[in-house]
Formats: structure tokens, C-alpha cells, sequence
């Protein structure tokens, strides 16, 4: 007989002692690959360059498709979500979040750089 839970069900506060455990390794991670991308760049190499380009690029797209809808109807100048369909939002937040850490890496670049 099967219950309406899976078998694999694990509480709120187990999770979180499992994340809690496991979030060092990828700060550590995360920090050891940025800083080693920060001292290629020191010599040169303009990945981070490239790769902040990139997510500014895509953050325009994705910017562009989440305010069609406006631009259809004649809204060229809108600021945030709320006129946008509930539909489009998600878009919108996303390019955000994309074009933000594209401005943090160009941000990190100019003060490591310098």
C-alpha cells in the first residue's frame, strides 16, 4: 500500500542541515574559481570580459521579450513588473538578475584591475 508522501520525504530542519553542510564547499568553489578568473584576467585574459558582455547581452533579449506586450501597445517608457502580464514577469526579474551580475563582474573587474 503506498502512501500520498514519498518514500524520500525529508522535514524542513533536515534539509537544512544538509544545506547547511554543503554550503562551504561551494562558497569554496565559487570563490576559488572567481579568483582564479580574477588572476588570468590581471594577465590578460578577457574571459570575464566576454563573460560579463554576454549576460548583458542576454539580460537585453530576455528584457526586450518580457516588454514586448507594452511596446505593442504603445508603452515605450514602463519601469518594473507591474504592468506587465503575470505571464512576462518572471522574464522581467530574470533579465534583471542577469543584467545585475553582469554590472557586479564589470564592477569586480574595474576595482581588480585597477
Amino acid at each position: 500500500m503506498k502512501s500520498s508522501k514519498s518514500e524520500w520525504y525529508l522535514g524542513r530542519h533536515w534539509v537544512l542541515l544538509f544545506g547547511l553542510q554543503i554550503l562551504p564547499f561551494v562558497v569554496l568553489l565559487v570563490a576559488g574559481t572567481v579568483l582564479a578568473a580574477l588572476a588570468r584576467a590581471k594577465q590578460g585574459d578577457p574571459f570575464l570580459l566576454y563573460l560579463a558582455l554576454g549576460l548583458a547581452g542576454a539580460g537585453l533579449i530576455l528584457l526586450f521579450m518580457a516588454k514586448l506586450p507594452l511596446y505593442r501597445q504603445g508603452r515605450f517608457l514602463t519601469f518594473g513588473s507591474k504592468l506587465l502580464p503575470a505571464n512576462r514577469r518572471r522574464l522581467y526579474r530574470g533579465a534583471c538578475a542577469l543584467i545585475g551580475l553582469s554590472a557586479i563582474i564589470m564592477l569586480v573587474l574595474l576595482a581588480a584591475l585597477r
